[in-house]
């Protein structure tokens, strides 16, 4: 090959090598980025969730009235009496200072007793106590176990009832404790229990059964 010719091959040889440089050397252009994801239509909203409203508070029923209760409380309510004696301090100065018996005194005071009013039952309650006797005590026994008088009355009549004979306070006393409505119940079945050594609870058959037996074994 002639000197020429290799002169023309360098020449083309270099501008191919020029060229490839050039490229070489240019930049990178590149387009916006974009993500990943592809976005086709209109973006959709999430969706909201929606509740019902809240149903306003359903107040309970209320439980059945028990009509028997209700009945059995009434009964034992005090009564208004509208005859009650106004004077009762003077007639009960007549009657002490009569010249009756002490029975015909303690009979008048009974027969005015369930008109008097809560201040004439405490004070009558007193003279009743030392009025009645023994043999009489039956009529008196029948104010202690009503659990619709005063509260001085009846601790009046509970004290008296406790001087009596066993024979006569231990059957009143277990009357007083079986009713549950009377105020003295409680202090009716504790002094049971002090003489019988023994609570049966609420089973007052096997009360009144024991306590026979200990009248039986222990007479006045």
């Amino acid at each position: 090959m002639g000197a020429r010719w290799k002169v023309l091959v360098g020449v083309v040889v270099g501008g191919l090598v020029a060229i490839i440089g050039l490229m070489l050397l240019r930049p990178d252009v590149k387009g916006p980025e974009t993500s990943g994801q592809t976005i086709t239509g209109d973006p959709k909203p999430a969706p909201v969730e929606t509740r019902p409203p809240a149903s306003p508070p359903q107040s309970r029923p209320l439980p059945p009235r028990d009509a028997a209760n209700e009945s059995h409380a009434a009964a034992l309510a005090p009564a208004a009496l509208t005859n009650l004696v106004s004077d009762w301090e003077t007639k009960v100065d007549g009657i002490l200072s009569s010249e009756g018996t002490t029975d015909d005194k303690a009979r008048q005071m009974l027969e005015m007793f369930p008109r008097l009013p809560e201040a004439g039952q405490a004070e009558v309650a007193k003279h009743l106590s030392n009025l009645v006797s023994d043999e009489d005590y039956a009529s008196l026994s029948q104010l202690l176990v009503n659990p619709q008088l005063t509260q001085d009355a009846l601790d009046t009549l509970m004290s008296d009832a406790l001087n009596r004979p066993n024979s006569l306070k231990l059957p009143t006393l277990l009357e007083v404790a079986r009713t549950t409505q009377h105020p003295k119940a409680g202090d009716a079945k504790e002094v049971l229990g002090f003489f019988l050594e023994s609570d049966y609870g609420d089973d007052w058959a096997k009360w009144q059964e024991k306590l026979q037996e200990w009248l039986k074994e222990n007479p006045d």
